[in-house]
């Protein structure tokens, strides 16, 4: 390992090595340890492409900020748009993988930064009133807003009346979230970790029902989560808007392949690209007519409402943390 910048966040303090070393294996592609965005493997031609673009690099660095904050861990990997994430062996040994576009599509509109910038700002602090003090350097990326525009930002905050500051300098800064921030905290809709809102891509038809009611919805429900299913939401948006707007909000999803519909092939793999973890689910009886690409998944396969509960229980309690 070698001392270097952080390719993602500049830490001057990261390592990095031309190889990937995992369970005996050796990786032709480099990974970093970086003291702010902790451990990832990342394809060549991204890392080549982020030391020329640095505004790209702030945007993925802050979005990977935000999802350590939330505690997902483990060793991640970010890949060029042309990898088919899944497809090789190095994906079996990560505990997440994007590609650039799906993490990137991440960052917040302008609307979304006050929100976002104060979600990451609770995370920071034990008790309500503390004092907020960042690391020096650390700022930027828990507001999404690059170093030369955080003054004026933490004004905007200040006149919100969502902080209030103590004192800020290029090299320190303190302050602590206000009553009234704390309250808009608690109004906005809870995202990943926090979420307990669980997404189910199935097949819509009447013969369903039974293995949904007694089946995937009570073991959810068991398991201290609740279900979504988009044919039950009342919205007047295009459908695939909200689908997509959904399973952003949930904290994993649980795919149904029983029918071969291709609308849960498409969520799953939607699912997958934004790194929400995925449980496949089919019945006995369809299990020769799962698609090549996704048969390699472990699927829990199921022939009763009672045996998909149990085993669904049991598979959210050893896999979602």
């Amino acid at each position: 390992m070698e001392i270097t910048s952080c390719v993602l966040c500049g830490n001057e303090k990261a390592e990095r090595s031309g190889f990937t070393h995992i369970n005996h294996k050796t990786y032709d592609m480099p990974i970093y340890i970086c003291p702010a965005c902790d451990r990832f493997v990342i394809g060549t031609f991204v890392e080549n492409e982020l030391k020329r673009d640095r505004d790209k690099a702030f945007r993925l660095a802050c979005v990977i900020r935000e999802r350590r904050l939330r505690g997902e861990e483990g060793l991640w990997g970010i890949f060029d748009n042309n990898i088919k994430i899944g497809t090789r062996d190095i994906d079996k040994h990560l505990a997440q993988a994007w590609r650039v576009d799906v993490l990137l599509s991440e960052f917040p509109t302008a609307t979304q930064i006050i929100n976002r910038a104060l979600l990451n700002l609770s995370h920071l602090v034990q008790h309500p009133m503390d004092n907020i003090n960042p690391k020096p350097g650390n700022l930027a990326f828990l507001l999404f807003c690059p170093e030369p525009n955080l003054a004026l930002q933490l004004k905007f905050m200040g006149q919100m009346g969502v902080i209030r500051e103590i004192n800020f300098t290029p090299k320190a800064a303190a302050f602590n979230i206000t009553p009234a921030g704390w309250k808009r905290i608690e109004e906005l809709p809870k995202v990943g970790r926090e979420s307990r809102q669980v997404f189910i891509a199935m097949w819509f038809d009447s013969k369903m029902d039974e293995f949904y009611e007694k089946g995937i919805q009570s073991a959810v429900k068991d398991a201290g989560y609740e279900c979504k299913r988009i044919d039950n939401v009342e919205h007047n948006n295009k459908i695939c808007d909200e689908i997509v707007a959904e399973i952003r909000k949930s904290r994993f999803v649980i795919s149904d392949f029983t029918g071969q519909r291709g609308g849960v092939y498409f969520e799953a793999g939607l699912a997958m690209g934004l790194g929400l973890p995925v449980i496949w689910l089919v019945q006995k009886d369809d299990v020769e007519k799962l698609h090549f690409d996704t048969r390699q998944y472990n699927h829990i396969v199921y022939e009763s409402a009672e045996d998909l509960k149990q085993k669904l229980f049991n598979r959210i309690a050893a896999t979602i943390h």
